[in-house]
């Protein structure tokens, strides 16, 4: 299907697609939900959705669509019925609910699907949060994307001493400073963006996102907010969406995520790189970095070349991690005994032959 090809389409959606899809029914990528329906764009424009009923009852490990995702639909009377989802190549996710509550960890949330870049957009301004970077960079290297961290608002003058500070908490993540006031930086970041290719955009309300979007994109598209005298913003995109930029490549808006718990283990250790660099000079596989012999991340932290802080980082991200995984298998559990008692209680309601 070379008529969506600008929409990242791939010969492995191909194969899939060939090997599932019925007579009449079409290839399409989902672009925007609302309340309600989605918005869907196929070779032929962009229809509403729906999903088939039988997609809300039948558990086939995916769910239901998100924006970014592929699908296989059929159309009817102008509008779309969703009947399956094509295979995701990567997922941006996080845990329902907040680790620090009691109350937490209640399934995976899955934001966008098929993207190529996560973009963490974070403003040189008091908004600044390092264990808000942590996280989103864990789930950035556990979306199977590659995370590039947007440094906006420099035109505030506050951006060189978070340079510094992004160099330490993001080894190896490359970092582009814009402004979307002036549009410095906005061109290099727009060619990363390249045909057929996807950005993700996440951050906490107020950074900039909706303002980066319009000039990437170079037109109003996104409502923005007013921004006060320290370069705060205030929350204004409400759904996400899936915009096609001129010449190729797609960016896709959020609303804004004040908190975040990674849901997958995978990305940790590709988030805290410069301590999973060290640790693999300990003398024991298992060191867990506290007081065993022959600890090379404890040895670099007395010599002053690692943070003893970005240590007491990644032990509280990996404890809640381990947490999360743990209630994940007491949930697997509980819902297996309660359909054995179910299966149980219907055998024993049956009447005798």
């Amino acid at each position: 299907m070379d008529d969506i090809d600008h929409l990242g389409w791939s010969p492995a959606l191909a194969h899939a697609f060939a090997d599932t899809a019925a007579p009449g029914q079409i290839a399409g990528r989902i672009i925007a939900h609302h309340r309600g329906h989605y918005e869907l764009t196929y070779a032929g424009g962009t229809l509403h959705a729906q999903c088939a009923g039988r997609m809300r009852h039948h558990d086939d490990g995916l769910g239901l669509p998100v924006v970014g995702d592929f699908v296989i639909a059929r159309i009817e009377a102008g509008a779309a019925t969703i009947d399956a989802i094509l295979p995701r190549r990567t997922k941006f996710a996080r845990a329902v609910g907040d680790l620090t509550r009691h109350d937490v960890a209640k399934g995976e949330q899955i934001i966008a699907a098929n993207i190529d870049y996560v973009f963490i957009v974070t403003g040189a301004d008091a908004d600044f949060s390092v264990r808000r970077l942590e996280r989103l960079l864990g789930a950035a290297f556990g979306s199977g994307a590659i995370p590039i961290i947007v440094l906006t608002k420099i035109d505030l003058g506050l951006a060189p001493p978070m340079i510094a500070q992004l160099a330490l908490e993001a080894p190896g993540v490359a970092v582009y400073q814009v402004s979307n006031a002036t549009g410095e930086g906005i061109a290099p970041l727009r060619g990363l963006i390249g045909h057929g290719r996807t950005a993700l955009l996440v951050g906490s309300s107020g950074v900039g996102k909706s303002s980066l979007v319009n000039r990437l994109l170079g037109m109003e598209r996104q409502a923005t907010s007013v921004t006060d005298n320290n370069g705060r913003g205030r929350h204004t995109t409400t759904s996400r969406d899936l915009f096609l930029l001129d010449g190729g490549g797609m960016i896709l808006d959020t609303p804004g995520i004040r908190a975040i718990t990674q849901w997958q283990t995978d990305g940790i250790e590709d988030a805290f790189a410069d301590i999973a660099a060290v640790a693999a000079d300990c003398r024991f596989a298992d060191c867990r970095h506290q007081t065993e012999p022959g600890c090379a991340v404890q040895t670099a932290i007395a010599a002053g070349t690692l943070d003893a802080r970005r240590l007491a980082d990644y032990a509280r991200l990996d404890h809640e991690l381990k947490a999360l995984a743990r209630r994940g298998d007491k949930r697997a559990e509980a819902a297996q005994t309660r359909q054995k008692r179910i299966l149980t209680a219907s055998h024993r309601k049956r009447p005798p032959p």
